[in-house]
């Protein structure tokens, strides 16, 4: 497996975040707010533990799978923690000048597609392969050790674990946890 290297981190880094500031555009059009991001961290690991020893603060979570199918595989997680869950499904959607009523598992999985089209449309330009997002799954967890136990750990997968602060005009602010596992061939596309 290749070594992981500052270079390799930054062309991450700005692969995603431009993905996020995409998004935040989205979602702009989406609620009728300016929206704005903040990049809060970003770190890359081969080390399936990692996500227990960084994250097991975390309960009641809800995630939002994304399958990344193609050239590149690999699953995308939207972690979002009970307080942000709330703040979400208080947003509302600007469609025909007004509130209109969507349930939460809707409008999380909207928030999904939108961040993780983003990013894969980065990687697949940045890489210049095909790939795309697969249908989203919701699923709750009482912890991430839970979700550790359910998330396989590939042979030489990759960890992305980014958090970005989507922040609302309305002084809203979400900072939900994404975790992209990558395909053992990723690093060597980066470094093509």
């Amino acid at each position: 497996m290749e070594s992981i290297g500052t270079k390799e981190k930054k062309i991450i880094a700005e692969i995603i975040n431009t993905g996020y500031r995409q998004a935040a555009t989205s979602f702009s059009m989406l609620t009728g707010q300016n929206i704005r991001t903040e990049n809060a961290g970003f770190d890359i690991c081969t080390n399936h533990d990692y996500l227990v020893d960084n994250f097991d603060h975390l309960k009641n979570l809800t995630i939002v799978q994304t399958d990344v199918i193609g050239q590149l595989g690999g699953s995308s997680y939207l972690i979002f923690n009970e307080e942000e869950k709330r703040a979400v499904s208080h947003m509302s959607l600007a469609a025909s000048g007004g509130s209109i009523s969507i349930d939460d598992t809707a409008i999380l999985k909207e928030i999904d597609n939108i961040i993780s089209a983003s990013v894969i449309t980065e990687l697949s330009n940045a890489l210049n392969v095909n790939i795309y997002g697969d249908v989203p799954h919701l699923f709750e967890t009482e912890d991430i050790k839970e979700f550790y136990s359910a998330m396989k750990e590939g042979d030489g997968d990759y960890y992305l674990l980014a958090r970005s602060n989507f922040i609302f005009e309305n002084h809203v602010m979400i900072s939900p946890i994404f975790i992209w596992k990558m395909d053992k061939k990723f690093l060597s596309m980066i470094n093509a």
